[in-house]
């Protein structure tokens, strides 16, 4: 069963950051579009969403069932504690993003991916940072 919630695991996690990456690929060409250009490309785009949330339901659904072990240990755990705070900040950072995205299909499109393009930095600095906790505490 371990195995089997690993590779969920790690299938979530490339959707999950894959999809961030691919945002940040995506921003980067919008940007060099003219305006009302780029910033179609980039609502078309907003589907890619979908894998990345896809993504990370993968990872906390397959992470409980990973983590049900260390519960007892995790008082004297800080690197399980640290990764679970940023996991639980990734949440509301993607939840926020979700939000962003939804309204710039609705209306001011570049308000809304201006602020996207922040917090998309912070959402990727926290997956990245929670894949090095990780390493460092499960290795």
């Amino acid at each position: 069963m371990r195995e089997t919630l690993l590779i969920l695991h790690f299938i979530g996690l490339a959707m999950g950051v894959g999809t961030g990456f691919a945002h940040a690929f995506i921003g980067a060409a919008a940007g060099k579009m003219p305006p009302a250009e780029g910033i179609k490309f980039r609502l078309n785009s907003l589907v890619i969403t979908r894998v990345g949330n896809i993504g990370l339901v993968l990872l906390l659904v397959s992470g409980l069932g990973l983590i049900t072990p260390y519960w007892k240990v995790l008082p004297s755990s800080p690197l399980l504690i640290a990764k679970l705070v940023l996991v639980a900040l990734l949440i509301i950072v993607i939840a926020r993003l979700n939000i962003l995205g939804r309204k710039a299909q609705q209306a001011n499109p570049g308000e809304q991916f201006a602020k996207m393009k922040t917090l998309g930095k912070v959402s990727m600095v926290l997956a990245l940072s929670i894949v090095v906790v990780a390493v460092l505490y499960f290795q």
